[in-house]
């Protein structure tokens, strides 16, 4: 039977009743068996509007006979029964699921994306994830989480970006570095040979051949906007660090 990984977070109202509401409601669901829930953890909003109350994040591990499809409008299901309604992106919610790994399948549609594309650097989603489900394997990565929320704190070099050579790099990187002091560097011959802490792939999706997998934490960008771009890499950033 497929074994999931969904990530929990509220921050508004009475986030904890939220949260047990949403456990509930997916034992209570046919055809989700074995459900594990981590530890809330509470942690400081990445990204959005300022002023945003503290969240509440939770990770949870269960086997199930729906399909990917199928969970997943479940767990839209659930976050409109207790809610939710989507304003704004990184914005406060009322509940919030998202389908992060369904054993090691690969999906790409415009509904939905698995794994999820930002889980492997949030620390609010890895910490709790690591909890349940610390053996389950990142079908792009080939990393067991356990091993890449570690490598989310094994030093320099920060972050690498990878990009066609074309782009302008380096205007990205000044860019970025306007909003936070932190260690980057492109991706060219002669850069640290070290994994890095966040590999971004900007404008060049990875794939799975060895040269462009991404063997740990990565972010892939397609937009070309270059102050898109920063704000993403800055969001991440923020998301990667220890609170």
């Amino acid at each position: 039977m497929p074994e999931c990984l969904i990530a929990l977070g509220a921050n508004l109202g009475d986030r904890r009743q939220t949260l047990d509401g949403a456990a509930a409601m997916l034992r209570q669901t046919s055809g989700i068996d074995r459900l594990q829930v981590s530890r809330y953890h509470g942690t400081q909003p990445v990204g959005g509007p300022d002023g945003q109350p503290e969240f509440l994040n939770a990770a949870a591990r269960f086997s199930t006979t729906l399909s990917p499809e199928e969970v997943h409008a479940r767990l839209i299901e659930i976050e409109e029964e207790h809610g939710r309604v989507r304003l704004e992106r990184w914005g406060a919610r009322q509940l919030d699921l998202d389908l992060l790994l369904y054993d090691d399948r690969l999906i790409a549609t415009d509904a939905l994306e698995v794994p999820h594309p930002r889980m492997t650097f949030r620390r609010f989603v890895m910490e709790p994830a690591v909890e349940v489900a610390a053996d389950m394997i990142h079908p792009i990565c080939q990393r067991s989480l356990g091993e890449l929320l570690r490598q989310l704190g094994a030093g320099e070099p920060a972050v690498r970006i990878v990009a066609p050579p074309a782009v302008n790099v380096d205007a990205l990187i000044a860019r970025v570095r306007q909003e936070v002091d932190f260690p980057l560097e492109r991706d060219e011959e002669g850069a640290t040979s070290a994994p890095p802490r966040l590999l971004v792939f900007w404008q060049t999706p990875p794939d799975m051949t060895d040269q462009r997998r991404p063997h740990g934490p990565y972010l892939p960008i397609p937009a070309a906007d270059l102050d898109a771009a920063a704000l993403e890499i800055t969001a991440a950033i923020a998301a990667m660090s220890p609170t």
